[in-house]
C-alpha cells in the first residue's frame, strides 16, 4: 500500500500539518484573495484582546494561541476564542487617543493656542525621551465643550515596534499633557455634580 500526503501551511501563523491525501478528497475551497490575511498575527507580535489582555505571542498552533503578558504571566487561550476576541495587533503601527479637559476660563485659547502649544510640547518631550523617531504622527484637536471642562483630545500614532510600551505611551502622554499644564498655568478641573432641590427636615 502507497500512502500519499499532502503538506497544509500557514505561512503567518507558521503552522504546517501533514494530511493523507484520502482525507482531501471530498472537500472543497472557496476562491481565495490574494490581500487575505491568512491569520491575525505572527509569532512576537504584541496584541490587545476584547478582553483587555495585552501580550506578546509566543506560540501558535491549530488548538492553541500563548500570549505572555508585562511581567511574564503566560495567558492561553483556544485557536477558536482568541480568533473572537477580536485581536488587535500593534505590530504594524497603532494609535493612541488620550483626552485632555481644561477649565472654561481658557476658552478663548481653547481651540487653537493651546492645542498647538500642546502639541509642541508632547513632540518634544517625545523626542527627548527616546520616541521621536517612533512617532509617526501626531494631532492634537479641540474636541467638545463637555459639561464641567473644554476636552482636547490628543492622537499619537506610533510604529510597531513600541508595541510592548503601549501602557507606557498612553502614561506619557498623560504625563506630558499635565506637565505642560502646570508650565502654562492651565487648570485641569475637577467634575463636578450639580444638585437642585429643597434642604430641609426629613418628614
Amino acid at each position: 500500500q502507497i500512502n500519499v500526503f499532502s503538506i497544509l501551511e500557514n505561512p503567518d501563523a507558521g503552522i504546517t500539518q501533514r494530511v493523507p491525501i484520502d482525507d482531501l478528497v471530498d472537500q472543497k475551497s472557496r476562491p481565495g484573495n490574494p490581500d487575505e490575511p491568512w491569520f491575525p498575527c505572527h509569532k512576537d507580535d504584541w496584541v490587545i484582546l476584547s478582553d483587555g489582555v495585552r501580550g506578546k505571542v509566543t506560540g501558535i498552533s491549530p488548538e492553541l494561541v500563548q500570549l505572555v503578558e508585562r511581567g511574564g504571566a503566560l495567558k492561553t487561550y483556544q485557536t477558536g476564542d482568541f480568533l473572537a476576541a477580536s485581536p488587535r495587533n500593534l505590530a504594524t503601527n497603532f494609535r493612541i487617543k488620550e483626552v485632555l479637559g481644561i477649565s472654561y476660563a481658557l476658552q478663548d485659547k481653547s481651540t487653537e493656542i493651546i492645542p498647538q502649544i500642546l502639541h509642541d510640547s508632547i513632540q518634544q518631550r517625545a523626542e527627548q525621551e527616546g520616541y521621536g523617531e517612533q512617532l509617526i504622527n501626531l494631532r492634537v484637536e479641540f474636541s467638545q465643550a463637555n459639561s464641567s471642562s473644554l476636552d482636547i483630545t490628543v492622537i499619537a500614532d506610533f510604529t510597531g515596534e513600541l508595541g510592548d510600551l503601549y501602557n507606557r505611551l498612553r502614561r506619557s502622554i498623560q504625563r506630558w499633557c499635565v506637565d505642560t499644564c502646570t508650565e502654562n498655568g492651565w487648570e485641569i478641573p475637577f467634575p463636578q455634580m450639580t444638585l437642585s432641590g429643597t434642604i430641609g427636615k426629613r418628614p
